[in-house]
């Protein structure tokens, strides 16, 4: 993983993953090639339907694991990684919610210490249900994670997905986010993983 956290977090931050999971290869979690897909399943979201974006609440821990079980499954075990950062608090969760019904989650790594710039934070994960895909959640998602980060006074977003997902990466790009590198290995299974990161620019 390399310090990509520098002196601003990255030891404590892997500390931490150490003591929420057992040992694993890479701590953080891709957006998997399922983010975007636009293969055909099920009820599709109607385009008329009403999409807000709340908080996440103890109760929906089920539904980030079984999210977390579709889209990522293939490179980890993160439908058991990413409920329990969430439960422990390493990351803060916003659930997309469709006709009350829960649509998609993105997941912010929480600020730890570092009030000297540059405040550093990781987009751990981005995911959305097949049936809500292709109608802008990834989109709104998106936007609430940049805004909540502005209001943190986060310097910069930094996460990773897989190279090989080019849907996901079209989307971070949208948002300002650019490729740094490519980490080798990186996730559990063995995948290597792109490194984008996004600059907030009316942060002080």
């Amino acid at each position: 993983m390399g310090g990509r956290f520098g002196k601003y977090g990255d030891h404590k931050r892997k500390e931490r993953l150490k003591q929420a999971n057992p040992p694993h290869k890479g701590v953080a979690v891709q957006k998997g090639r399922s983010l975007l897909d636009n293969r055909p399943y099920g009820k599709r979201l109607y385009l008329g339907a009403r999409v807000s974006i709340r908080p996440a609440e103890l109760t929906d821990e089920a539904f980030i694991r079984e999210l977390s079980r579709k889209a990522f499954h293939p490179y980890g075990p993160y439908e058991d990684l990413l409920p329990s950062w969430f439960l422990l608090g390493i990351g803060v969760v916003y659930v997309a919610v469709s006709d009350k019904k829960p649509a998609g989650y993105a997941m912010l790594e929480r600020i730890h210490g570092g009030a000297q710039p540059p405040r550093i934070a990781e987009l751990l994960a981005i995911a959305v249900e097949p049936w809500a895909q292709r109608h802008g959640i990834g989109d709104r998602l998106m936007g609430r994670i940049i805004r909540d980060a502005k209001s943190l006074l986060i310097n910069r977003l930094t996460l990773h997905t897989a190279v090989d997902n080019l849907p996901g990466q079209a989307l971070f790009r949208k948002h300002g986010f650019v490729s740094v590198g490519i980490e080798t290995g990186f996730y559990p299974e063995g995948q290597d993983a792109l490194t984008m990161q996004k600059e907030m620019e009316d942060v002080r």
